[in-house]
């Protein structure tokens, strides 16, 4: 049978599941707990267990931070489990940094898909999409057998899918206010859920955190005799962005190893920074000595697609960007002053989701007197346009144009831009993604949402 429809049908079936990053609504959806997917693991010969994982949770920086380590790594056969994806379900998993093929993804996915009945006929439940996707990864890399993995959790910590792996380390990004309906509406609780993912005895590696989070990975640290390890001992210095060289900023660790990267922001230093904490307390436990100068030039080829993606095309210079919250929106700003853009010559694309609040997304932007199209994207939570004019009324914004496509959106930005004008689209990573494949004629992976 040819590869891209089988594909195609496995895709489908896959999307039949619930799947919260699209928040569908399915007959009996699964709750949050862990007993569906140890039960899962059993049945599957218990991939989550006899593996070497490295195990990376937070709320900012968490898919950056788990691709640097990954990148880093690459004298090892390393995989790779994240999420979302931005233009295909097989970025999810990735092993070497590349994502697997889609034949690959056929051959295992036709034999992990058994769950589904077992399930049914067992305990007459579905797995989510997430539970899945996490045993699928999980018995992807142990079949392929990879030295070791670098598993991203999707949400939260204590209770999501990945928490059912036993760690090498545990990494722990910065961490702010999200998902406050599932994790808690506090720093300390949502730090409490993140911090869940520490396990008896395994060193923790934390980025620079405000003080209620960190008071809360420390003490759960502690309870489990758990070593910890701060991004902030790693001595690495920024030098300056190369506006010369496609916009990357330039770097050196220990005042010796110089090295660049296209991830753009203080927010990215900060991940690098945590990254590399990561790979030298990793590295410890394995009694190998770190090599900078090879660990540093791997880090350097990390790319993350729509986090401040520059891309330049038919003489527009377009910036790309998943900013979904305040702190976010704040860092694209931080990185267009940075490479010396001028505000008056950006034409602002945005679009939201239901659950992030525009009102605080935008309101950064406001003081720049912005012009902007509002737009959505194709998946189901998407938030109205008209929704968002509502929200962010109060701003008395320049609003263009609304729309119900990023296509018909991009098409309009392109006629009103001036001449060395700026495209600058935000607001998700579904927002992101779809502008990319705008810009860049990638054909999308459309997905059959009912």
């Amino acid at each position: 049978m040819n590869e891209e429809y089988l594909y195609s049908k496995n895709i489908d079936k896959l999307m039949s599941l619930t799947n919260f990053e699209y928040e569908k609504t399915k007959a009996n959806p699964p709750g949050f707990h862990l007993d569906r997917v140890n039960y899962m693991m059993g049945k599957f010969n218990y991939p989550n267990k006899n593996q070497c994982f490295i195990h990376v949770a937070g709320s900012k920086g968490k898919g950056s931070t788990s691709n640097l380590i990954s990148n880093g790594l690459s004298q090892y056969k390393v995989g790779l489990f994240t999420s979302p994806h931005m233009h295909s379900v097989t970025e999810r998993i990735k092993i070497d940094n590349t994502p697997i093929t889609k034949k690959l993804f056929n051959k295992y996915f036709e034999n992990v898909w058994e769950i589904v009945k077992i399930m049914k006929d067992d305990i007459n439940q579905r797995p989510s999409f997430f539970e899945f996707m996490t045993l699928l990864s999980l018995v992807i890399f142990k079949d392929e057998k990879v030295d070791l993995s670098v598993i991203e959790v999707g949400l939260g910590g204590r209770l999501d899918s990945t928490n059912v792996i036993e760690p090498t380390i545990s990494v722990i990004t910065q961490i702010s206010k999200d998902h406050t309906k599932i994790l808690g509406n506090t720093l300390k609780k949502i730090a409490l859920e993140k911090a869940g993912i520490i396990k008896k005895n395994i060193p923790v590696i934390t980025s620079n955190q405000v003080k209620n989070a960190f008071e809360a990975i420390k003490f759960t640290a502690q309870q489990n005799k758990s070593k910890l390890f701060i991004s902030n001992d790693t001595n690495l210095v920024k030098y300056k962005n190369n506006l010369e060289n496609n916009f990357d900023q330039i770097l050196e660790l220990d005042n010796k190893y110089k090295f660049s990267t296209s991830l753009l922001g203080n927010h990215q230093i900060e991940n690098i920074k945590t990254a590399l904490k990561s790979i030298e307390v990793f590295m410890k436990t394995k009694a190998v000595i770190p090599d900078w100068e090879l660990i540093t030039k791997n880090i350097s080829k990390t790319k993350m697609i729509g986090r401040c993606e520059i891309i330049t095309k038919k003489g527009i210079l377009n910036i790309v960007d998943g900013a979904q919250n305040l702190n976010s929106s704040k860092a694209l700003i931080d990185v267009i002053h940075s490479i010396k853009i001028n505000f008056e010559k950006i034409i602002w694309i945005y679009g939201g989701s239901d659950g992030h609040n525009s009102l605080d997304t935008v309101r950064p932007i406001a003081k720049y007197n912005p012009n902007f199209i509002i737009t959505k994207s194709r998946i189901p939570k998407a938030k109205n346009p008209i929704k968002i004019q509502q929200e962010i009324k109060d701003l008395n914004l320049n609003i263009i144009e609304l729309t119900n496509s990023t296509f018909d959106a991009y098409e309009k930005a392109k006629k009103v831009i001036k001449k060395d004008g700026v495209i600058v689209a935000f607001g998700s990573l579904y927002i992101a993604s779809e502008i990319i494949e705008i810009i860049k004629e990638i054909k999308p992976e459309k997905y059959n949402y009912e």
